[in-house]
């Protein structure tokens, strides 16, 4: 493995992981549209754009790592999700299947509108 990516994915993961930490005071948690429902909605979006912006231009790997791994893997969080939808489980079963379905189809929404968003960026950068 290159220096370079490790480097890259390290800063990626420090900067992604502050944004999540700043998200959680931003937020209320008391807000049906939680932290982790928001962050994991952007970070969706912004991977799919890194996705889609590569398809085009397949260029510098360790960039793309740095900001995919990195940034998004510190950013986003599965594990939160996890332990917040097993919580409002307890109180509100109901309330539970929305906010999975919210958080997952929310997720995927945003990650078709970033890939489409990153390959049409790509390819007019590319064209000029």
């Amino acid at each position: 493995m290159q220096w370079r990516i490790i480097i890259a994915v390290f800063i990626g993961g420090a900067i992604g992981t502050y944004f999540r930490y700043l998200a959680s005071f931003i937020i209320p948690e008391q807000n049906v549209f939680s932290a982790t429902l928001v962050v994991n909605a952007t970070g969706s979006l912004v991977l799919g754009f890194i996705t889609g912006w590569y398809l085009i231009r397949t260029n510098h790997q360790w960039l793309k790592l740095g900001l995919g791994t990195g940034l998004c893997g510190g950013y986003t969080t599965m594990s939160t999700f996890a332990a917040e939808s097993v919580r409002i489980a307890g109180a509100s079963p109901s309330g539970a299947i929305l906010y999975v379905l919210m958080s997952v189809v929310g997720g995927m929404l945003a990650a078709g509108v970033g890939l489409v968003l990153g390959r049409v960026w790509a390819e007019k950068r590319v064209a000029t």
